[in-house]
Parts: structure tokens; sequence; C-alpha cells
């Protein structure tokens, strides 16, 4: 196993029920860079991002994380990695409220990510918003928010720059190429678009389908920056 090497991944196939999601022979991603995940509705991004993550389970093939399987309950379902961070609109749907959903997971640092996050984004309004009264757009920009404040080792972000406009959108890749900068943190973002993904990923993977159907070298990775 090559130390620079976070995921490998062989002969991996996925179907839901008869349906076919994912079937790639091969792909790895290396410690520390950004790579974006792009392709069109039903290529595959979302599965691949939850197979990475250990949220589904393949249905053959291997996926190693730094050289092993991810670990199964007696019943056979993968444990959660404490260093994976999987976030899709999905995984914040609450009826609890913004202060309530930063209150919970980072207890410590309340008013430091409100003025640091929600100051910069004149989005103050929503601080006492129930999550579920958020637009879709509000809702991806407060899931990556969640995300680059987890500080996990690696970032599995779905559906990057959904419903956001230019401003905001910009706003949050300087913290992401921040993060991934000073913390050597591995960042895999999807979406159905590359025009966001051009401007700061290292690699960007491309599907169809299911496969993989090219695959482009994107920014490279400033010298200085720190792995994990």
């Amino acid at each position: 196993m090559d130390l620079k090497q976070i995921y490998d991944v062989k002969k991996l196939k996925l179907k839901y029920k008869t349906k076919k999601a994912l079937e790639i022979k091969t792909l790895k991603f290396h410690n520390g860079l950004i790579y974006g995940i792009c392709g069109n509705f039903g290529s595959g991004k979302s599965s691949l991002l939850k197979v990475l993550a250990g949220k589904q389970k393949e249905t053959s093939g291997t996926v190693l994380y730094q050289g092993k399987k991810f670990k199964r309950s007696i019943f056979g379902n993968i444990v959660e990695h404490k260093d994976i961070q999987y976030l899709d609109v999905d995984s914040i749907t609450s009826r609890k409220t913004v202060k309530k959903l930063i209150s919970d997971n980072f207890p410590s640092k309340v008013q430091q990510i409100k003025s640091k996050h929600f100051t910069i984004f004149n989005t103050e309004s929503l601080w006492n918003t129930p999550i579920n009264q958020l637009s879709d757009g509000e809702k991806h920009w407060l899931k990556t928010v969640v995300g680059v404040e987890k500080d996990p080792r690696v970032l599995l972000v779905d559906d990057y720059g959904v419903s956001l406009d230019p401003k905001n959108e910009i706003i949050l890749r300087k913290k992401i190429i921040k993060m991934n900068n000073i913390l050597g943190t591995t960042v895999i973002l999807s979406s159905q678009n590359d025009y966001f993904l051009k401007q700061f990923a290292s690699v960007i993977i491309y599907l169809d389908n299911g496969h993989v159907s090219k695959i482009r070298k994107g920014f490279k990775k400033k010298i200085g920056q720190k792995n994990r």
C-alpha cells in the first residue's frame, strides 16, 4: 500500500436491487488533495461518495481506506469511521434551529462560528431558523460550514455548489482551500457541473452511468501543504 494513498478502489460494483449504480475497475485517491467527482444526474456520484464514506456497502470488489477495509459490526453493517465526514442535504435535515445544530456539534465555539460564518455571509437572520425551513441553497451552504468546522481527515461533500450564488461559493471555496492547505485534509466534492470544481480541485474524476469516463488534472497542490 502506497502511504500517500488514502483510498484504493478495485473492481468496485454497486447495485440497488437490479439497477447498476457503479462499476469501477480501479480508482485511487491520494492523501491531502482536493478531488472533484463530476457527472450528470444518475451517473453514480452520490453512490461513490457514500461508498467512500462507509455509508453504503459495495456489492462486490474492494474499497480500502488507508490500506484496510472498513470495520463491520456483528450484523455486517459498516462501522462509522470517526476521521471521515460525509455531508449531503439529508445529513442536516432537522426541525432544530441552526443555532441548536451548531451548539450540539460545536459547544465550545458557538460564537466563534457565528461570527466567522454567519456574519461574513450576512446570514445572521438564519441563526434561529429551523433547518427544515431553510431553502435548498441555505441547506447546502450550512452542510459545508459544518463539514469545514468538523476538522475531519477526509471531507466528502455531495452536490457542492448547488443553489449557491457565486459570491458565497467563493467564500466557502476559500475556507475549504485553507482547510486543505493548513491541515492537509483530503477533500472530495461531487457536482453535476465542473465549473466550480475546475477552480480548485487537484483532480477531477468524471463519471458516466457508473463508470469512470475520464480523469483530468486540475490545480496543483501548493508546496508546503501538510499531509495527515
